[in-house]
């Protein structure tokens, strides 16, 4: 879920203007980073950017292309973006975005898109779980939730079915994170999460790491439950 209307960031923390950052006392901070659109070549036969494209190649490589715009090519979701999060990310790194910055529409952050980014037959789940590693080595804090969604990287990461991140993610996680709770889902967990969208791979590895399968959600559903359904149609 995103908040489409947004025109500007929210105000937490520092703002990019004119994607450079703005003068701060405490320049690890994070930012909240401008919303942009993402740039296309002029002659571009796609509605999408493709970074394996000569083209986009040269609008992706070039030092001039904000931190913002470069968010605005991650929302993209297709194969092309999202199997090419490590080198869009470190293009955004290499701007000065710092591992904890947000994307000012979506209010999410390099980790957040990593996750989505592991997606089964979208993604590439081992090129993301390398990059949310060396984000987390960077100081990346898998706990920070998106405003628009309250999910945090572990959220994202059952969501969209993706034990390899769920693995990294919890590695770093504090002790009891598996159990997270976000109100988007009932105050569900990530195995209410994963099993309610039928994500087994999600559900056993959650399983594996602890995950509570009979915490009772807002709701009063059990994950269990959710669970036995999502098995038997699997």
């Amino acid at each position: 879920m995103t908040k489409e209307d947004v025109q500007e960031p929210a105000s937490e923390g520092d703002t990019l203007l004119n994607g450079q950052r703005s003068v701060s006392p405490d320049l690890e901070r994070p930012v909240v980073h401008q919303v942009a659109s993402a740039p296309m070549p002029a002659d571009s036969e796609f509605s999408f950017f493709d970074p394996n494209d000569p083209k986009c190649q040269d609008i992706l490589f070039d030092p001039d292309t904000t931190i913002s715009e470069l968010f605005a090519v991650l929302r993209q979701w297709v194969p092309q973006v999202q199997q090419n999060i490590s080198v869009i990310g470190n293009e955004i790194l290499k701007r000065g975005c710092q591992a904890n910055d947000r994307d000012g529409l979506t209010d999410m952050t390099l980790l957040h898109y990593t996750c989505k980014a592991g997606a089964p037959g979208i993604g590439d789940a081992g090129t993301a779980a390398s990059f949310a590693s060396q984000l987390i080595s960077m100081g990346a804090d898998p706990n920070l939730r998106s405003r628009w969604t309250n999910m945090n990287a572990l959220h994202y990461a059952a969501y969209f079915d993706v034990p390899e991140l769920i693995c990294v993610v919890l590695k770093s996680s504090r002790t009891g994170e598996v159990d997270a709770t976000c109100s988007d889902f009932d105050f569900g967990t990530a195995l209410h999460i994963s099993a309610s969208n039928l994500c087994l791979s999600a559900v056993k590895c959650l399983l594996e790491h602890g995950a509570n399968p009979v915490f009772r959600v807002s709701n009063g559903e059990r994950v269990f439950y959710c669970m036995r359904i999502t098995i038997i149609i699997k």
